[in-house]
């Protein structure tokens, strides 16, 4: 998060992945699929 160190910590793991709230697989490809989001979130103008 923009000038917010502590949001912007608080979304990243101990191995310093981004959770970003979407649910995804990797394949035995290597691909990786979204399927899914962990909650629904419209930000339009400024407002949540």
């Amino acid at each position: 998060y923009f000038s917010n160190p502590e949001a912007t910590a608080s979304t990243l793991d101990s191995e310093g992945w981004l959770r970003t709230g979407d649910l995804c697989y990797i394949d035995e490809d290597g691909y990786i699929f979204v399927v899914d989001r962990l909650k629904e979130l419209i930000k339009y103008k400024g407002y949540q």
